[in-house]
């Protein structure tokens, strides 16, 4: 008897593309679930048509990279508002949200059915030390605000996350400082893993799995950096990437849960491990936001923030994800977690 199946389903992302005069667009979403790990995969082909800004040839520098790509950038205050999508009118009636000096719009190539952008401002590029908390709160309310809009009309959408990929090491096709902000019907493959070891701790500790963590890191001190308000920062005992940091708060467990204070509290953290990157001479990180069901409240689960930092970008380079990452789930690491909390500490 034939154990395997072979599961995939199909979603529908809608947006009006700025490449067809803003006509309507419908681009299938798959979703592919491996028949024995259960991870699932999205697949785009439309995404093969990205416009890609990371070929460097020859003696090319970063800065004369973001000098290149600068004149044709779609996230650029001269050409976003004919160049960048905008959300059907029954689900963002402006077309793009806006906050501050931060704008959300859809993906042109998700690979999600409710999958937006959001730029931090109108700079095409940033050092890292130019991330303040408030373009980052700002960002933040805009991806909230979408959030709580696909949420409300689609009660089937429970789950969500934040995400950046800031330059090309890290995966990103762009220059220009974004994020990545997906409404879905189900969490992602390691959502779904860290909500279901959280319930398990709870149900045999009775207690909060990530508040206990932050306990005990704090008691031992060597890998804990500092809180900003109620969300505290750690370097990862066991990282997944190159300075690992995990930041927390127990009070709240979903994005669009969060009040402004809290807001404000992560956002200052974020900055701050920016900030301590930067003088670590890191150019390019990995962010996301790992977020419980949108319509419930979990004692057992807290909101996350991961961040990582990725290799520099060059004409060539060895990138730090190999077979061990790819296809053992195993994570090599080249500095001591305590280290990277020791360098980290003083900006906090």
């Amino acid at each position: 008897m034939n154990h395997i199946k072979f599961e995939k389903k199909i979603q529908e992302a809608k947006l009006l593309n700025p490449l067809s005069n803003f006509q309507v667009e419908v681009q299938p979403i798959e979703y592919r679930k491996d028949p024995l790990t259960g991870k699932w995969c999205r697949i785009n082909l439309k995404r093969v048509e990205r416009v890609k800004q990371n070929v460097v040839r020859g003696v090319d520098t970063l800065l004369e990279v973001v000098e290149r790509t600068r004149k044709n950038c779609f996230f650029c205050p001269e050409n976003l508002e004919k160049k960048t999508p905008r959300f059907p009118s029954n689900l963002v009636p402006e077309g793009r949200l806006k906050v501050g000096s931060a704008c959300l719009f859809p993906n042109l190539y998700p690979f999600g059915e409710y999958h937006a952008i959001g730029i931090f401002s109108g700079a095409h590029y940033l050092k890292l030390n130019q991330f303040s908390p408030r373009l980052i709160r700002d960002c933040i309310k805009a991806c909230i605000e979408y959030i709580k809009q696909v949420s409300s009309k689609h009660k089937e959408v429970r789950y969500c996350s934040i995400n950046c990929n800031y330059l090309f090491p890290a995966g990103s096709s762009i220059v220009h400082p974004h994020v990545q902000v997906l409404a879905d019907r189900k969490p992602t493959y390691q959502l779904d893993e860290l909500v279901r070891e959280s319930r398990s701790y709870y149900q045999k500790y009775g207690s909060n799995y990530w508040s206990d963590l932050v306990g005990v890191e704090k008691e031992d001190g060597s890998r804990f950096i500092g809180t900003t308000g109620n969300v505290a920062w750690l370097v990862s005992f066991a990282p997944r990437g190159r300075n690992d940091v995990l930041g927390g708060s127990s009070r709240i467990s979903t994005i669009p849960r969060m009040d402004d204070k809290q807001v404000e509290e992560i956002s200052t953290g974020i900055s701050k491990v920016l900030n301590g990157y930067y003088e670590m001479r890191v150019q390019s990180f990995n962010m996301t936001f790992y977020s419980g069901s949108v319509d419930q409240d979990l004692d057992y689960f807290s909101l996350a923030v991961r961040m990582m930092s990725r290799p520099d970008p060059q004409d060539f380079y060895t990138n730090d994800a190999g077979f061990m990452e790819r296809f053992h789930d195993e994570i090599i690491i080249e500095s001591k977690p305590e280290e990277v909390a020791e360098k980290l500490r003083k900006y906090f």
